[in-house]
């Protein structure tokens, strides 16, 4: 056997070595490249993602802001209604005084030799008017207090978010 014929030997085998090494290295490769591609995929996914959460996160803060504000208009503006109440209520007040005063002026101007069942009779009915008056004025202030609370709870509530 010649020199020749001993490597043809081993020159197939390492055919089939260097053939092995080489398809080892192709998919090695592929891997690799799969690897970095699914990487690239990973990180644009990622990216979208946190876009994404960021844009949901203003949307939330803006939305916030907005029941915020809307909010403390309401809470201005049951202010400023409460406001109106409590001067309207002294106008009331300034009111019932004087109707109190004209209802004193008459009981005081009916004559004392008047019949005695007239005097009580238009006594009993001025008290009585004066009573009614003050009861009106207390639960029309209490109405409207009730009113501008309805309100501000009904200005403050969130709108819809139109889409």
């Amino acid at each position: 056997m010649s020199i020749v014929e001993a490597l043809s030997r081993y020159k197939l085998v390492a055919e089939i070595a260097v053939f092995g090494a080489l398809a080892g290295a192709v998919i090695f490769g592929v891997h690799l490249v799969l690897d970095h591609q699914r990487d690239i995929g990973r990180a644009e996914v990622q990216a979208r993602w946190d876009k994404q959460i960021a844009a949901d996160e203003k949307a939330a803060r803006l939305r916030t802001d907005q029941m915020a504000a809307q909010a403390n208009n309401a809470a201005t503006q049951g202010a400023r209604r409460d406001e109106t109440i409590q001067a309207l209520a002294a106008t009331v007040a300034a009111s019932s005084g004087s109707l109190r005063d004209a209802i004193a002026k008459t009981n005081g101007g009916v004559p004392s030799l008047s019949v005695d069942a007239l005097r009580a009779l238009t006594s009993t009915y001025g008290q009585l008017l004066g009573e009614c008056e003050g009861r009106r004025a207390a639960v029309a202030g209490e109405a409207e207090k009730l009113n501008s609370e309805k309100r501000t709870l009904m200005e403050a509530w969130p709108a819809p978010v139109a889409k």
